[in-house]
This record gives structure tokens, C-alpha cells and sequence, in this order.
């Protein structure tokens, strides 16, 4: 078997995010428990997919996401926790080198998705990253 050569493009420090973000309006415990359209991640993926590339068009800067749903526990949370997304990216400096235009399109994307479904709270999560990007030559 061939051995494939990959260079890395080492970055010392890069910024990485954490958004939390409720997709179900209120704390009805009723509502909680029925099905809602965003239970179904691929269609969370596409409306998230949607308002990136308007923001990407804005801005041209791609805010890059990995999403997984869970749950949020917290006192007064209904019983079996509220029903979120947990988007996670990190700014990769080989294509947007613009630190603060990154971080503006993140806070963007986190206020209209938060707008869209009718949530009055969020939170993003700010932490300064190692980045390595590995590349094929």
C-alpha cells in the first residue's frame, strides 16, 4: 500500500466556538415532549446550512459547523432537559484570516438561527485553540 503524504499547516493559536442553542420556543413540558420539526437533525442541518451561506454572502466568510443535538439540564429545566443544539467551529486561519470578521459571522449566524426559532437566550462559548490543518499534497 502507497503511503500518502499529507503537509501540515500548523497554527499556533486559532479561536474555536460553542454555541447552545434551544430549538423549541418556551418550557412547556408538553411541547418538549411532542414531536417537533427540528427533533429531525437533517432539517436542523439545512436551515443552519441556509442562514451560513447568507451570512457567507454578506460577509464572505463560512462559518464551518459540527452539530449534535442534546439536552440542557438546569434548575427549572423541564424534567428530561431542554431539547438543543450544541454547534461547535473552529477558524481555520488557512481560509479566513480575519479573526474578527469570523467572530462576527458566528455571533450572525447564532442571532438569526436564535431569531428563526424563537429562542430568547443562547450562549457561545470562546475559547483560543491549537490548530493543525492537515492537507494531501
Amino acid at each position: 500500500m502507497k503511503e500518502i503524504a499529507y503537509n501540515c499547516f500548523e497554527y499556533q493559536q486559532t479561536e474555536g466556538f460553542e454555541l447552545i442553542l434551544g430549538y423549541i420556543p418556551g418550557y412547556d413540558q408538553e411541547q418538549l415532549e411532542n414531536e417537533h420539526q427540528y427533533d429531525d437533525i437533517e432539517k436542523f442541518n439545512s436551515l443552519y446550512s441556509q442562514i451560513a451561506e447568507q451570512i457567507y454572502s454578506e460577509s464572505d466568510i463560512f462559518v464551518t459547523a459540527l452539530i449534535n443535538k442534546s439536552r440542557v439540564i438546569y434548575p427549572g429545566a423541564p424534567v428530561v432537559g431542554e431539547k438543543v443544539y450544541v454547534i461547535k467551529g473552529t477558524r481555520n486561519p488557512q481560509y479566513t484570516e480575519d479573526k474578527e470578521g469570523y467572530k462576527n459571522a458566528v455571533n450572525r449566524i447564532a442571532e438569526v438561527l436564535a431569531t428563526y426559532l424563537k429562542q430568547t437566550t443562547y450562549s457561545i462559548v470562546w475559547r483560543n485553540e491549537r490548530y493543525e490543518y492537515f492537507k494531501k499534497e
